[in-house]
């Protein structure tokens, strides 16, 4: 049975409004991580919503930026207006990235993150300047999106949470970086639409408990190199299939697992990077 131990930092954030017409806009539904010194999990799922509120299932949530570290998001990952993207938080990543690994930084991960976020404020601030209508209507709770950079550095496990909110003293974005501590064993939490996963791994209620206890006979079954991260994919599917919002999730799922070893996939929609 995995561990009780809710990701408290892990925040709700829903899909909003979409954008004009043009460039997609995209945005987060579901996505679970699972992660200790040693490995990092990560399973979500693919739907986003076009300009016209209508969804697609072809979204690739999880970025690869390196050998051992990826970048994966909830909110609106891409604000589109008059056919160009204001904002685009995947390819600020890559860029973050790139720009990281030119510093020789000891900790590459959180240089990288820090960047994004400076960024991505950057450019939010720009959006709400050509349209500040449009960029409000991409909230949900007062935060446009997160971002999350994990992977491997100095030799452990690290990941870094990056909060794009709106300020409304200032009527700018500002951001909230966290850095997320690690366990011993493997600890579950999620973004996006997250009630059932807290749930289920709070192990409270007697739907979490039966969950629990059919995932214990199913994951006998189950290489134990795979449990962690075919938990994490549970966990999506449960999402999709009781989550009262559950219109909201849905698509393939793509999940992962980071160690020393690198990357490894276990679910890859084509057309996701490798």
């Amino acid at each position: 049975m995995k561990s009780t131990e809710v990701a408290v930092l892990f925040l709700v954030i829903a899909r909003s409004m979409g954008a004009s017409v043009g460039v997609q806009s995209t945005s987060g539904t579901v996505v679970v991580i699972g992660w200790s010194r040693t490995k990092i999990a990560i399973a979500v799922d693919s739907r986003g919503y076009d300009d016209n509120e209508k969804y697609r299932d072809d979204i690739c949530k999880i970025v690869r930026l390196g050998d051992h570290s990826v970048f994966t998001a909830a909110g609106n990952i891409i604000h589109a207006y008059k056919g160009r993207a204001l904002w685009d938080a995947q390819k600020e990543a890559l860029h973050a990235f790139k720009e990281a690994r030119g510093t020789n930084s000891p900790r590459l991960l959180r240089t990288a993150a820090r960047s994004w976020g400076d960024s991505m404020v950057t450019e939010i601030d720009q959006a709400l300047q050509e349209d500040f209508t449009g960029s409000k209507h991409m909230l949900e709770k007062n935060i446009f999106l997160t971002g999350v950079f994990a992977g491997f550095e100095n030799g452990a496990t690290a990941m870094y949470q990056v909060e794009i909110v709106f300020d409304p003293a200032s009527q700018r974005a500002k951001q909230n970086f966290y850095t997320e501590r690690h366990a011993t064993t493997v600890v579950f939490g999620a973004l996006g639409r997250n009630e059932i996963v807290n749930e289920v791994v709070a192990d409270k209620t007697n739907f979490a408990k039966a969950e629990q206890r059919k995932w214990a006979t199913a994951e006998r079954k189950i290489p134990l190199r795979d449990r962690d991260v075919r938990w994490a994919i549970r966990l999506v599917q449960l999402t999709m299939e009781y989550h009262p919002q559950k219109a909201d999730v849905g698509g393939p799922i793509n999940a992962l697992e980071i160690t020393r070893r690198g990357i490894r996939w276990v679910e890859r929609k084509p057309g996701c990077n490798p």
